[in-house]
């Protein structure tokens, strides 16, 4: 399920995800932000803020309380006249933020900046992990009627450069270990990635990132360099650099490989599979998986359900 969202969404770069944390200045203390929108109203924009409170309670009522005062006249206000905060609640890390009625009147392209806005600013608070949005009491639904769910900053894959023309949602099907590390068990993860981005770049990043759910293991070490992903005629090239092989180690490789495989077969156009390591792929992968072969997905080290 794919929708294009035709906004100039650029939330932050890459190093300005965690740009609103740390001052820079060697002391340790956090740096907040506050999050507008740019003269055509198409980007997030970001300026540093000095909260007057230092709880977690506090900065959740004085953001909300900011966000709440900005005036409808001003079109780069990130909340539009008529939307606002009406209750939020925090439990277990998860900020549950009950939006005004007005909040579905927004178009689509407003509503995902509005959403990624939220997110950013929350998130800089101590002791929320996650955000749940509702609308006067009800879960937020995608143009599907799907609830959207929990969110966090791996729900918006940004990308680093400067050229950022669209962003698009969609639902990933990744592969990861189970605690046996004999079978491959699904999970299904939806993402906002932007357009300049493959989209099998992405499917590698998430699983890179490592699973979500309790009971899946990673197949990928977090710490693994991704030096390119670029697909051709159905063919899908991924290049990592030597961090993979030291991998094969710890991880087992055939799950390693077959994780990457069935996720891209999965969630993109892709038939086949070419590994390389630092662009060379004459190398047995953890003495027992020749990368110079072509892999295709074949299902039979999935689990069945």
């Amino acid at each position: 399920m794919k929708r294009f969202l035709t906004c100039l969404l650029a939330l932050l770069t890459a190093a300005g995800l965690a740009g609103c944390t740390a001052n820079g200045s060697g002391d340790n203390s956090p740096r907040y932000c506050l999050y507008s929108l740019n003269e055509e109203g198409n980007q997030l924009v970001e300026r540093d803020y000095e909260p007057a409170g230092q709880s977690s309670e506090e900065l959740i009522a004085e953001f909300s309380a900011i966000l709440g005062a900005s005036s409808p006249d001003d079109p780069s206000a990130l909340l539009p006249e008529g939307v606002s905060i009406e209750n939020y609640e925090l439990d277990e890390g998860v900020l549950t933020l009950d939006m005004s009625s007005g909040y579905s009147q927004m178009d689509r392209s407003r509503e995902i900046l509005v959403r990624a806005g939220l997110v950013q600013t929350f998130l800089q608070i101590d002791g929320i992990s996650q955000i749940q949005i509702l609308i006067d009491g009800e879960p937020l639904t995608d143009s599907s009627g799907q609830e959207v769910g929990l969110l966090d900053n791996d729900s918006f894959v940004v990308n680093s450069g400067k050229e950022i023309n669209t962003y698009e949602n969609t639902q990933l099907t990744l592969y990861f270990a189970d605690e046996a590390g004999e079978h491959l068990v699904q999970e299904q993860r939806n993402v906002y990635y932007s357009t300049n981005l493959p989209l099998e770049r992405v499917v590698v990043e998430q699983l890179v990132r490592g699973p979500s759910e309790s009971d899946h293991y990673a197949t990928l070490p977090s710490e693994l360099n991704i030096l390119s992903v670029t697909t051709s005629e159905g063919i899908c090239y991924v290049t990592f650099d030597e961090s993979f092989t030291a991998s094969a180690a710890l991880i087992n490789p055939e799950l390693a490989i077959y994780s990457i495989v069935e996720s891209l077969s999965a969630s993109c156009h892709v038939n086949r599979v070419q590994f390389s390591i630092n662009g060379k792929n004459d190398i047995l992968f953890g003495d027992t998986m020749d990368l110079s072969q072509l892999y295709t997905a074949d299902g039979s080290l999935i689990e069945e359900e």
